[in-house]
Formats: structure tokens, C-alpha cells, sequence
């Protein structure tokens, strides 16, 4: 079993520009790799002829010398993570490739581990290139290191992602089945095999800090750009949007833990969270409710520990279908909140009958 440790690093001054430069080779392999294989199939295309074969990071670096400085490996992970986009793109999954940006692509890279270069020792791990890193080890690990991945945050933080492997843990069969209801108004409706039914209410972390963060953006616009200051500025404002990020991600990872330990089976709706972003009045509120990675969330850990994880289907009529006798109210403006079924007279909470006919598709 593979599974993945993330660390705070405390690299020194050194470190930390060694670290900065390798992301940012990183991302120039990647971006280069990308121009030059669209121009390959458009000079193949218009001239007809076979296409030229592609470059690879190693035949960069007489071209661009900077680029021995970096680590191998990490400038083989970059072609081997737009693979994976063009693997993805040809199998209909996602979008076509796009170059990733200095300002707004997540800032990383990932190396191997090759005959122990990377390592934990006293307090410490090691990198290739880079030596001994500083860390704040909060858990611990048995298990083969596979590779890392070194991150940035916009505040300047840096973190390194472990991925170890590991023999599978035995897991221990929880007691009950759920389905889970996912909205605005709550977060999450969840009702269990013991008729038992939760409402979460939705932290709404963003619309908290709006006013804070709506400030601060502000203050960085009248800051002259280039200066000092307006850095100063750009961090603060970072800082903030990077609380409100951790805030969420604790929320959706604590309760995606709870779920998982209490019961073997979670049935959960299947969303469109780009889909229904598209309705300008509550893009906002869905982006914060993070509804794709609370999923994303329950899919890896239900997988560890051996639970299963069904998905209903984006046309499954949940909040329609009477929970009661299985008859169809029809469909229904979000404003409706409580219906009555008019073949068996069962009065409903809306939310509460979607949740109970989630629970339906677990047995």
C-alpha cells in the first residue's frame, strides 16, 4: 500500500533558494516539453510527413545550463507529469494540457528515491541536491520511502509530501451504512441504517473572513507595485486566504474521517461543483463548501480502510422520490424545503428524504 506523509520543512536561507530554483526548472521542463510537442504535431500536420521525436529534459541542458543545477529527477517527474496530462486529455478525463504559471500553478516538483538519497534522520530528511532539511516530523512511519514531492505555499512555506509504501493495514468492519446529502444551507444532511439523521452545518469559512480579506485586498491595491510594501501587502493577503484553505481542509478532513470510522458503507450524490458554479449567485458558496474535495476525501479513505464507496448517479432523482412509498413529487425549486407526498401523505424534510434514498442505494 502506498500512502503519503506531508511535512513542514524549515530549510535555511541556502536551502530554501535551492528549493525555489528547482520548482521553478520544474515548471520551465514542463512548459518547454509542452511548446515543443505542440509544435511537433502542427509541423506534422502541415507538412504531412512522420512527426520529429520528442525532446526529453536531459537534451535541454546544453540549450539552457541552468538547468544542471536542478535535480534530475525532478525535471524527469515534470515530463512524466504532462504524460500523465496528455494521458488523461486523449481519455477524455480532463482538458487539453495548459502551461502552468509562475503566479498561479501550484509551485512544486518531485524527486525519487534512489538507493536512500532520500532519507529521516535525526530530526532531519534528506533530499537529493539539497542534504539534510529540517522538519517537523508530527507522525510517524514504517515503511520504504518511494519518492517526495516539495511544495510552496504563496506565504513562502514549504512542505514535503512522503510517499511511503507500506503493507496493508488490517481493517476492522464498521457497524452501519450511510447516505449523505450535500448542500448550502448544511453542509451535509447524513442519515445512517439506524435511522439516525445529522445535520452539519456549513462553516461557510469564507463568507466569515470575506470582510477581512475584501480589507486586505484593498490595502494591496493601493500599494505601488515593485515595492516593498505592496510585498508586504501580498503576503498578509496570502496568509489570510491560506487560513481560510487550512480551515476548510481540517472541516472536510475531520468529518471524512468520522464518516469512514462509523460506517463500512457511505453512499454520497454525485456533484458538478464546475457545472453549478456557472449560477453567478452561488458560485461563491459552493466554491467554499468544497463539496470535490470532501469526495476526494472519502474516496482515499475509504479505500484504506476498507470500506466502500458508491456514488450515486448525477440524474439519481433524490430529492424528488418519496422515501416513503418511492413515488415521484416531481422536481422542485431549491426554495422548497419540506413537501408532503401526495400518494402516501408522508410529510418530508427535504434534505432528510434525499439522504434516506441515498441510503437505499447501499444495500
Amino acid at each position: 500500500m502506498l500512502k503519503g506523509y506531508k511535512y513542514r520543512l524549515h530549510p535555511t536561507a541556502e536551502q530554501a533558494d535551492f528549493l525555489v530554483r528547482t520548482i521553478g526548472c520544474a515548471r520551465f521542463v514542463y512548459n518547454k516539453l509542452l511548446e515543443d510537442r505542440i509544435a511537433i504535431h502542427e509541423e506534422a500536420k502541415a507538412s504531412g510527413g512522420p512527426k520529429r521525436k520528442l525532446p526529453t529534459p536531459a537534451s535541454y541542458k546544453p540549450l539552457f545550463p541552468f538547468l544542471a543545477e536542478a535535480d534530475s529527477l525532478a525535471l524527469a517527474n515534470a515530463k512524466l507529469h504532462l504524460d500523465t496530462a496528455f494521458a488523461k486529455f486523449f481519455a477524455g478525463a480532463a482538458g487539453f494540457p495548459v502551461f502552468k504559471s509562475r503566479r498561479k500553478a501550484r509551485a512544486s516538483y518531485t524527486t525519487n528515491n534512489q538507493h536512500g538519497t532520500i532519507r529521516i534522520e535525526g530530526g532531519r530528511v534528506r533530499l537529493p541536491k539539497v542534504g539534510f532539511i529540517r522538519f517537523t516530523q508530527h507522525r510517524i512511519f514504517d515503511g520504504e520511502i518511494r519518492s517526495a514531492t516539495v511544495s510552496m505555499t504563496k506565504t513562502g512555506k514549504f512542505f514535503v509530501s512522503l510517499l511511503v509504501e507500506q503493507p496493508d493495514e488490517p481493517w476492522v468492519p464498521a457497524e452501519h451504512k450511510i447516505g449523505i446529502d450535500l448542500g448550502l444551507g448544511h453542509f451535509a444532511v447524513m442519515t445512517n441504517d439506524a435511522m439516525v439523521t445529522e445535520k452539519i452545518p456549513n462553516p461557510r469559512n469564507l463568507r466569515e473572513a470575506e470582510e477581512r480579506l475584501r480589507r486586505a485586498q484593498r490595502a494591496l491595491s493601493r500599494k505601488k507595485p515593485g515595492s516593498r510594501n505592496r510585498e508586504k501587502a501580498r503576503l498578509l493577503l496570502a496568509k489570510k486566504h491560506e487560513k481560510v484553505r487550512n480551515r476548510r481542509h481540517d472541516f472536510l478532513h475531520k468529518l471524512s474521517r468520522r464518516i469512514v470510522d462509523e460506517n463500512q458503507v457511505v453512499v454520497v450524490e454525485t456533484l458538478k461543483p464546475r457545472e453549478m458554479m456557472q449560477d453567478r449567485r452561488l458560485a461563491k458558496s459552493i466554491g467554499d463548501a468544497g463539496w470535490g474535495e470532501f469526495v476526494r476525501q472519502l474516496a482515499y479513505k475509504c479505500r484504506f480502510h476498507g470500506r466502500t464507496l458508491i456514488q450515486a448517479a448525477p440524474w439519481f432523482a433524490s430529492t424528488q422520490v418519496c422515501s416513503a412509498c418511492g413515488g415521484n413529487g416531481g422536481k422542485k425549486d431549491l426554495h422548497v424545503r419540506e413537501w408532503t407526498c401526495a400518494a402516501c401523505g408522508t410529510h418530508h424534510d427535504r434534505d432528510v428524504n434525499a439522504s434516506l434514498n441515498l441510503l437505499g442505494l447501499a444495500d
